[in-house]
């Protein structure tokens, strides 16, 4: 009896997971939440004027309805995937705004993160120079900030804290997000030290063993 419950157990763990009314779970709906620490009121602090946008080869396109391709150098499409919702708002880098939330926009190829965490100044006063190379997107919903790193091909999801009309500071030690109407009693402002998010940042890097680019003679490539 025990080993048939070991069996059922394995079984349901190598199954897929699966969302609302039984198919495929979404890529953000398999994410942890955050660990989002909530707060009195926003900070007065303000994002540093210094910050100055990256470029590069690679090239990220976002359009209105939230679909999202990346492309390299030669213009071969690296990733191209839908968000969960429609862009509201974006940033680049360490916090640079665009407007508009849709277009394409030049990213380089030796981000700090393309090393993995070793890239990163974990103990630096101000992290956002850190962050050169990621986009971030806010959208409609307002329940996800993906992220996205051109450089690894590489896209997460961030669960953000309850409220509507959210709003997003990036500081020089921590993401800060205040909404603009929540219920009552609830905070309304929120916050995670960058620290506290490179577990999640950790999914941007390389991976460990990518996989050998094909060619029209041998489009799947074998080891």
């Amino acid at each position: 009896m025990r080993l048939g419950a070991l069996l059922l157990s394995c079984a349901a763990l190598a199954a897929p997971s699966l969302g609302a009314q039984g198919r495929p779970a979404l890529a953000w709906e398999r994410v942890a939440p955050v660990d989002w620490q909530a707060g009195a009121g926003p900070s007065r602090e303000e994002v540093s004027a210094a910050l100055e946008p990256s470029a590069g080869p690679l090239a990220a396109q976002l359009t209105g309805d939230g679909t999202l391709s990346l492309r390299d150098g030669r213009g071969i499409i690296r990733l191209k995937t839908g968000l969960p919702g429609r862009p509201l708002q974006v940033w680049r880098d360490g916090g640079l705004p665009l407007v508009p939330t849709a277009g394409t926009w030049s990213f380089p190829a030796d981000s700090p993160l393309s090393q993995g965490l070793g890239g990163l100044r974990w103990v630096a006063e101000d992290f956002r120079p850190f962050l050169r190379g990621l986009l971030w997107i806010l959208e409609d919903g307002e329940g996800f900030l993906s992220v996205v790193h051109p450089a690894t091909a590489r896209v997460i999801h961030l669960p953000l804290p309850p409220g509507r009309d959210l709003r997003l500071r990036f500081l020089a030690d921590r993401l800060e997000v205040s909404a603009g109407a929540v219920d009552r009693g609830a905070p309304r402002q929120w916050s995670i030290p960058w620290m506290g998010l490179l577990p999640r940042l950790a999914a941007l890097g390389p991976h460990p063993n990518p996989a050998k680019a094909g060619t029209a003679l041998a489009p799947f490539p074998r080891d």
